[in-house]
């Protein structure tokens, strides 16, 4: 931990690594700990009202200016006398900035809270057209169709906050949150690229029932840890043609059949069941193999094979590349930031944060709201780093690299989207 030590104000210098012991609404700057970089900043530091500040030498650049009780005591120097400069005064507009904030902070909160019922809502919908498709199919087509109409009035309205909570459902949905999770990513990446409403919506649908043919398929094999057998392999890849049955007895539409049974071929013909590569894919499921991937990326039935979404997005493009079309990567990426809502990070400042929100126009400075013990966490702050030039995004974390507190103070939720399981340990990594 940084050692810290306690001056006057008046010893303070440009250089110093200070901390300011008042609430973050009291003072203008954007952290309530870092270095004097300016003569400016220390007079505005000096009209704060403190006697002393603390400050940490191992992140300091110089010393701290000797007491005027010791300065009294040796030789005077000569000093060149200069035009005194004029106090600065504290801009009220920072301050007023400063509570805006807040504000939104907290209607951000509010809003996650919202999206993440949305989503646990559509998981049980998602769970009863499970049920219903084949029993009463014109009534669960019926009942799908409204659901993405709800979905994209609600769900997609705030792409980052989907993206931020998906995955977030309890232990009873949890099975049922991949199809939804691929079918809102998938609906964001055809509304991004400017399709027709209708080839949304039907984007949408193909992504809610891509999965309906592992019904056929034996669950040891679905949820296998381990590497498959190429007997069980060959089994599973057969419910891309299960489905195609299954969806043609549903009587679902044939663009939704042709993501049923294609959304795992690759672009570059290393998928299956057919190995078709390039144009030869429908565009739909172009669509929804690529969300497809990304998604099982981050929620892996195998825990230690689990990648965060910045993690998996950074996999995609440098590895697996070929895989997918170009365009609808590059468009993917776009939307979801290289480190997307809900995604941890480390800062240039030693602080950690949580993107809050992403700017496609400045996709690594993204909005974040950072952990300070020192500010409540009602009043936290948060930062727009395309307006914050002298801190920038070092990595993304994982979740259980993070202290409980830490981790309770950055996150609305009980989960981070995607990645973070409640049941795993904690190592904890301290600012």
């Amino acid at each position: 931990m940084p050692l810290e030590n306690r001056i006057s104000v008046e010893q303070l210098a440009v250089g110093l690594f200070v901390h300011l012991d008042l609430g973050w609404t009291q003072h203008p700057f954007s952290f309530n700990s870092f270095k004097i970089r300016s003569e400016e900043q220390l007079h505005i530091i000096r009209q704060l009202g403190l006697n002393t500040v603390r400050w940490s030498p191992d992140r300091s650049d110089t010393m701290p200016a000797l007491p005027t009780a010791l300065a009294d005591t040796l030789p005077a120097r000569p000093v060149r006398v200069a035009a005194q400069a004029p106090e600065p005064v504290i801009d009220p507009a920072i301050m007023a900035a400063k509570q805006t904030r807040i504000r939104k902070l907290q209607d951000h909160r509010d809003s996650i809270a919202r999206v993440e019922q949305e989503f646990i809502r559509s998981a049980k919908i998602v769970r009863a057209l499970g049920q219903s498709l084949f029993s009463l199919p014109v009534q669960a087509l019926s009942e799908a169709s409204a659901l993405i109409d709800s979905m994209t009035d609600t769900l997609l309205a705030a792409p980052d906050l989907a993206i931020h909570v998906m995955g977030e459902c309890s232990s009873t949905e949890e099975a049922y949150s991949h199809p939804l999770n691929v079918s809102v990513l998938a609906m964001l990446l055809a509304r991004d690229l400017r399709l027709p409403k209708e080839v949304v919506h039907m984007v949408g649908l193909g992504a809610l029932f891509h999965d309906i043919g592992l019904s056929r398929v034996p669950a040891r094999i679905i949820k296998s840890t381990s590497p498959l057998t190429k007997g069980e392999q060959d089994f599973l890849e057969l419910h891309c043609q299960y489905g195609l049955e299954m969806g043609k007895k549903a009587g679902l539409p044939a663009g939704t059949l042709q993501i049923l049974y294609q959304h795992h071929e690759l672009f570059d013909g290393s998928g299956y069941p057919d190995q078709l590569k390039g144009e030869a894919i429908s565009p739909l499921a172009r669509i929804v193999s690529l969300t497809n991937a990304f998604e099982s990326l981050c929620n892996s039935h195998n825990v230690a094979q689990t990648l965060t979404p910045h993690e998996a997005l950074s996999r995609m493009f440098a590895q697996y590349r070929s895989r997918f079309d170009p365009l609808l990567l590059k468009h993917f990426i776009r939307f979801m930031g290289v480190y997307p809502a809900g995604t941890v990070v480390s800062l240039s400042n030693g602080a950690l944060g949580m993107v809050i929100a992403v700017d496609p126009a400045h996709p690594l400075r993204p909005t974040v709201v950072v952990y300070d013990p020192d500010v409540p966490k009602h009043e936290a702050i948060v930062l727009d780093l395309a307006e914050e030039s002298e801190v920038n995004i070092t990595r993304g974390l994982r979740p259980d690299q993070l202290l409980p507190a830490v981790f309770d103070y950055l996150s609305p939720r009980r989960r981070v989207s995607f990645y973070f399981d409640a049941a795993s340990s904690v190592k904890g990594v301290a600012a």
